[in-house]
């Protein structure tokens, strides 16, 4: 199974763009001292061990020639290692035209990662040109196979008319798939629009449970909000609210299993 090693969080307007390591953990049947007759896989395996000092030495030039010739053999962990590695200057000098390519080797081979970061270039301009059409064509693709971040991406484009004409519906939607697997900025996100265009007593308490998960992540927005719709509720809604922001957790945890 490919595990994801999250070590810091790096922000982009409105979204995150994530540094994380891909690794299949797997025994490296020929040791850690060298990378004689590895696989592709096992190369990144090392690798990933030579950036996080995971049994060796950290040694970022070690760690970019394995992802390198994993890369090149076509493993898309490694691909994507490369763009983290550029995208971020870990053990590099920060450089996000390579970080570009690698990503989009990796995204064009599934990965949902690459497909978000690269996305996020495009939105921004990043080492490519602007082009908010492939942002959004790369957020999509993304958050159809289930990443929060992209969906939380790909709902904004909604919500703001980026690439696609407004639609605040569909917003809500692509918001409310992330924030069910605990993602903070679509939890913040979605509280807002339900509160925005609120039509009864109803979408009050939701809102406010939204808003509720994501302040309590220490989210500024979510608290802003929150305080500002505390201050027209009744007890018996914030009560309500309380209740729901329990539920919705349960949910998330059960999501997320």
């Amino acid at each position: 199974m490919r595990l994801f090693l999250l070590t810091i969080l790096l922000s982009l307007p409105l979204s995150f763009f994530i540094q994380s390591w891909a690794v299949e953990r797997a025994p490296l049947k020929n040791g850690m001292a060298t990378d004689h007759a590895l696989s592709a896989s096992e190369l990144n395996e090392l690798a990933v061990r030579y950036v996080t000092g995971d049994g060796v030495g950290i040694n970022y030039d070690q760690a970019r020639l394995l992802w390198l010739k994993a890369a090149e053999n076509g493993h898309a962990g490694a691909q994507y290692n490369l763009g983290q590695m550029y995208s971020t200057g870990t053990g590099v000098k920060k450089n996000s035209v390579e970080a570009a390519r690698w990503y989009q080797q990796a995204a064009n081979a599934g990965d949902l990662l690459s497909q978000f970061n690269l996305g996020l270039m495009y939105e921004t301009g990043a080492g490519v040109q602007q082009d908010i059409t492939k942002a959004f064509a790369l957020y999509r693709e993304a958050a159809l196979h289930g990443l929060a971040e992209a969906q939380n991406s790909f709902g904004r484009l909604y919500e703001i008319g980026q690439g696609v004409e407004q639609n605040i519906a569909e917003a809500k939607k692509w918001y409310r798939l992330a924030a069910l697997q605990g993602y903070v900025l679509a939890q913040s996100n979605l509280g807002f629009q339900i509160y925005a265009g609120r039509n009864n007593e109803g979408d009050m308490v939701e809102a406010f449970a939204w808003l509720t998960l994501a302040a309590k992540q220490n989210n500024a927005i979510a608290q802003a909000h929150l305080r500002e719709l505390t201050g027209s509720m009744t007890r018996r809604q914030i009560e309500a609210g309380q209740r729901m922001s329990y539920e919705l957790s349960s949910d998330i945890i059960n999501h997320e299993k």
